[in-house]
């Protein structure tokens, strides 16, 4: 699993934690959605801290 930043259309950015298996990307969960950086960087924590909770 790993964390996703995907740009949507509105300029906006989601967080989304995803997998790969047999090549295809699937997305887990979405995080949230931020605009600044600063909301970006504690969203893409929040992901990493749900990935650790998950695979424990």
């Amino acid at each position: 699993m790993f964390v996703k930043r995907k740009k949507n259309r509105s300029g906006t950015t989601s967080i989304v934690v995803a997998e790969k298996t047999k090549g295809i990307y699937k997305e887990l969960i979405t995080i949230g959605v931020a605009k600044d950086s600063n909301e970006i960087d504690s969203l893409v924590n929040a992901g990493h801290e749900w990935i650790s909770k998950e695979e424990s």
